[in-house]
């Protein structure tokens, strides 16, 4: 609330020589200590919050903040509403500057119009090394403390060690603020007096957002789409169909197809406004420069965020690394992919795998808008405009050098694109994720939605980081991975999947990890790297999540420390069966390396540990009428487990499949024909494997989707051992 403007009386402060006892007149919590700050001299950048969480106004005249060295009193007509919060700079012009907004009170120098503290105090100079903030009431009463970093506080207000000095990932304390920890549940202040309220696994830096985590339930429709199948197809249309506006947030810009339809819709009279990361890994290309001047030249807009530690300008994120855009505040795309041409290829036999969807919602639009125009806003000194022949930067963020042609090649490789797009009419809700304003939530967003869990979790992503913490807190566990560990103990079924071509060191290392844990506790965990080649992609790209076949995360979010704590990045949590199993769909396709049926199958599921070979023999009862032509066994990880030999019969059908060898995609035997398996009628197995396949350790099993029952007659392993209650982990389908 900003306070009435009217002449300030003086109140001479309370000495804090005694400790008193808290007090009850009011809950004001500290919720804001930014003691670190970018600007020369440090101090004047400086500020504290406090917050009233009470449902009514609280009357604050005559309180004091002290950091026990220096000492400040709100005026005598000062308050806070019911719900509202104060910020107190020390230098309200330095304030502004850093935040974008008014402060409330000034209280070490006077700097411009803002109300000054009634008692101001140049001494009150928050130590970067620790210190303490003390509220008192104008009784001296303490109402609330903070303290961080070196400082010795052992008095009333607080309990244990201090807070600690949070560091960004460069390990800089500087232009990081210190906050309370909201609780997710009761979307109140955590108020315990100990470090733990500020314990967060958020680094709050100075300037950035702070949006809430919201769902929106709607009956509408979503486009789903894929790279490289039908990315370029449905952004081109959705882009050709714009009427007034789009709003466009990527790390790279180097489509020059893409280009092309943003022109022709600037030329219909749209607004078309382009935010684009201002020093991607290895730079800014021309590509990007030459799109951007052909934007601004047909009078779109772009700007850049950038980063000039030596004249000042700090980027309130590491990258800008979203990829999304508005139509017309109707309509969202967000998506995994840059517009490049791998990620969004023009002919879909190339490119990288990567996940997209259309959102044809006005309150999920609103909601990515307000976001756009947060990160895009001019005032701020990190967002900076395509600028041709800078004073300071030359044509880093202007135009391509004289002699630039742009390459117009349309890639081609060997990819069979299987998936076209798709549209869904139904009930859905959906869920923005941000970060880091809501990526790192424990019981909602990405780490909630895998919480949850209860049968299955399916991660396609570019890469995973076994360990976290490079700097503040080195070794700390990914608290995404681990929520997928968790949820593989649950008894999920769990299965990992990793590009293979650009991050494959540390890709393998997170798989071994997995591996290893999955066979020490006996777990239904799987973890592999992509077959790019045989599949015919550039790379997988993809940020995607599948929890119980019902949640998608479809997203830009990597699952490394930087993306989801330091970075801007945005995506959609989609509740909704049918959306669930196009991408479930898609994902095993890439599991499979390409050999994943489209069509209805009888499919077990992977099984688990212990595993011996042997002969299995039991009934298979299917509920839907299937083709088959084709078994498929489940290995154990890092094994040769496939089956043998295969024998299906009744009374009236007799089959056989035999092994060829470790040849081509040896999981797979062929039976001699096509058959038909009819939907409630029983038929009898015998299935010899080899090495080490998985097996379900049941006497009965229900086949994924509801699609039949398996059971077990006997298992006599390598070693004669017989059992009535192991049965083979297969898929049987049409091929």
């Amino acid at each position: 609330m900003k306070t009435k403007w009217i002449i300030l009386a003086v109140i001479i402060g309370t000495a804090f020589n005694a400790v008193p006892v808290c007090s009850t007149r009011g809950n004001v919590l500290i919720t804001e200590i930014y003691y670190d700050t970018y600007l020369k001299g440090d101090t004047d950048g400086e500020f504290i919050r406090i917050h009233n969480p009470t449902e009514g106004y609280i009357d604050i005249g005559g309180w004091q903040l002290t950091d026990r060295e220096g000492v400040i009193t709100f005026p005598s007509w000062a308050g806070i509403d019911a719900g509202d919060s104060l910020y107190l700079a020390y230098n309200a012009t330095a304030f502004y500057d850093e935040m974008l907004q008014d402060a409330d009170f000034e209280y070490g120098v006077d700097s411009d119009p803002t109300p000054n503290m009634a008692g101001m105090d140049l001494w009150l100079k928050l130590r970067n090394g620790g210190d303490e903030v003390i509220l008192k009431d104008d009784g001296g009463e303490i109402v609330d403390v903070a303290i961080y970093g070196d400082s010795n506080y052992t008095d009333s207000g607080w309990n244990g060690s201090p807070i600690k000095r949070v560091k960004d990932e460069r390990g800089w304390t500087w232009g990081v603020i210190l906050e309370r920890e909201i609780n997710e549940t009761t979307g109140q202040y955590e108020d315990t007096n100990t470090f733990a309220d500020w314990d967060g696994p958020r680094v709050y830096i100075v300037g950035q957002s702070h949006f809430p985590y919201e769902t929106f339930c709607f009956n509408g429709n979503l486009t789903l789409f894929t790279s490289p199948d039908s990315s370029f197809e449905e952004i081109a249309n959705a882009v050709d169909n714009a009427e007034k506006s789009i709003y466009l947030n990527v790390y790279q810009f180097h489509h020059l197809y893409l280009m092309d339809h943003l022109i022709e819709a600037i030329k219909r009279g749209v607004e078309v406004k382009i935010m684009l990361e201002g020093d991607p890994v290895n730079g800014i290309g021309d590509e990007e420069r030459y799109i951007a001047r052909e934007i601004v030249n047909a009078s779109g807009e772009v700007r850049f965020m950038i980063d000039d530690e030596a004249r000042g300008i700090h980027d309130r994120y590491v990258f800008n690394h979203a990829k999304y855009a508005v139509i017309d505040n109707e309509t969202t795309i967000v998506m995994s992919e840059n517009w490049k041409n791998t990620g969004v290829p023009v002919n879909n036999t190339f490119g990288n795998r990567g996940w997209g969807i259309i959102v044809n919602n006005p309150a999920v639009s609103n909601y990515f808008s307000r976001v756009f125009f947060e990160d895009w806003k001019p005032a701020s000194r990190d967002s900076f405009p395509f600028t041709p022949d800078d004073p300071i930067y030359g044509n880093k963020y202007g135009a391509p050098p004289h002699d630039f042609a742009p390459d117009r090649t349309i890639p081609i490789g060997n990819y069979s694109h299987p998936f076209p797009s798709k549209i869904i009419s139904a009930k859905f809700n959906i869920s923005p994720v941000l970060a880091p304003d809501t990526s790192l939530m424990q019981t909602k967003s990405v780490i909630g939605m895998i919480c949850g869990a209860k049968k299955s979790v399916y991660v396609e992503q570019c890469y995973i980081d076994k360990d976290w913490g490079r700097y503040a807190n080195p070794g700390r566990p990914n608290p995404f991975l681990e929520a997928v560990i968790d949820a593989a103990r649950r008894g999920c079924e769990v299965k990992v999947l990793l590009d293979s071509r650009y991050e494959r060191v540390r890709n393998v290392e997170t798989i071994e990890y997995l591996r290893d844990i999955a066979k020490e506790e006996d777990l239904e965990l799987e973890a592999r790297l992509i077959d790019n080649d045989a599949i015919g992609l550039n790379k997988t790209h993809n940020k995607g999540v599948i929890v119980d076949r019902s949640k998608v995360l479809i997203s830009s979010i990597n699952w490394g420390e930087n993306s989801a704590r330091n970075n801007r990045e945005a995506g959609l949590v989609i509740e909704n069966e049918d959306v669930a199993k196009f991408y479930t769909d898609v994902f095993l396709y890439d599991w499979h390396n390409g050999s994943y049926p489209l069509t209805a199958i009888f499919d077990t599921g992977s099984g688990t540990y212990p595993s011996i070979s042997g002969t299995h023999k039991g009934t298979i009862t299917p509920n839907q009428t299937i083709t088959v032509h084709k078994l498929y066994t489940y290995p154990c990880s890092g094994t040769g487990g496939h089956t043998e030999y295969a024998r299906i019969w009744n009374s009236t059908l007799a089959v056989n499949a035999t092994w060829n060898g470790y040849k081509g995609d040896w999981h797979n035997i062929t039976f001699d024909e096509p058959f038909t398996l009819f939907a409630e009628e029983t038929y009898y197995y015998e299935i010899i494997t080899g090495s080490y396949p998985q097996i379900h350790h049941t006497d009965e099993w229900e086949a994924e989707g509801g699609m039949g029952i398996i059971n077990c007659t006997s298992f006599v392993d390598a070693n004669g051992k017989v059992y009535n209650n192991w049965i083979p982990a297969i898929m049987l389908w049409s091929g």
